[in-house]
């Protein structure tokens, strides 16, 4: 008799491939010594720039990739799509300042986000769209090639 289920473990691999990525994405990101390779022109470009949250999924016939940016305006956004990658970023200054009689009061606020995603197979950047709805930037790409998944019964001996 099992103590738990297989779906437990297959959970608790997730969690710990999700913690793995989070360690990953804020050291190498943060600290260039620790960064390989490419990456670290990546920190260089990145430098003082908070990392969005990303998700990234294919369908049949694109690649559909969201970016959580809170708290920005559409116009602030640079979105730069290429054949291999998707990039965004965004910088915005706010600056509030309150003079009546008797008191005074300043306020700036600064917001900066930044993150480039290799695409996992080959797209056509040219035909990009994107949308951005209270505070997610979605952007489907549509695929070169378009491959079917053959499927072939196999019967067990």
């Amino acid at each position: 008799m099992a103590w738990f289920n297989e779906d437990v473990w297959d959970e608790w691999t997730r969690m710990h491939e999700e913690m793995d990525n989070l360690f990953d994405r804020v050291f190498r990101a943060r600290t260039p010594f620790l960064g390989h390779g490419k990456g670290k022109e990546l920190v260089k470009a990145s430098q003082g720039f908070r990392m969005p949250v990303c998700q990234m999924h294919q369908t049949p016939k694109t690649v559909v990739t969201t970016f959580e940016i809170p708290g920005v305006d559409k116009g602030d956004i640079e979105l730069n799509v290429s054949d291999n990658s998707i990039e965004v970023k965004v910088e915005k200054k706010q600056q509030k300042e309150v003079k009546k009689k008797g008191m005074y009061s300043y306020a700036s606020t600064h917001r900066q986000f930044y993150r480039r995603v290799p695409f996992p197979v080959e797209v056509n950047a040219d035909k990009a769209t994107a949308d951005y709805k209270d505070g997610v930037l979605t952007v489907e790409v549509p695929k070169t090639k378009v491959i079917e998944e053959k499927t072939k019964r196999i019967q067990i001996k």
